[in-house]
């Protein structure tokens, strides 16, 4: 999500490790803040370590290596589902999804404050 200036690395931080801990409570059969690969059994890992100096992360249209070579792409929320295939986004189809509008367009207009957590 884009911030506003403002919050600190370690606030940033916090936020994700609390966001992540509350959607583990509320959906523990999909999501897990756990670390070992064998211990998440299929549900999205909620990684909040990616918010620490020298982090890195697949940065959008970068083509990943697994079979039928996926590209990690931005998406508008109405096109989060559970049925998303990520795999549908790849090499063989990504001139189409460049051809529409960018979901991400307007990216840094949406700034925000770090909310609270509760």
């Amino acid at each position: 999500m884009p911030l506003r200036p403002g919050p600190t690395q370690d606030e940033v931080r916090g936020f994700a490790q609390k966001v992540g801990r509350v959607l583990a409570e509320r959906a523990p059969g999909l999501v897990t803040t756990e670390m070992s690969l064998a211990k998440r059994r299929g549900r999205v890992f909620a990684d909040a370590l990616r918010n620490a100096v020298g982090q890195t992360i697949v940065t959008p249209y970068s083509v990943r290596r697994r079979p039928k070579a996926p590209v990690s792409t931005p998406l508008a929320w109405d096109e989060v589902e559970a049925t998303l295939d990520p795999a549908q986004y790849n090499l063989r189809t990504l001139d189409r999804r460049l051809a529409g509008a960018d979901p991400w367009a307007d990216f840094w207009a949406r700034r925000q404050p770090l909310p609270e957590v509760a």
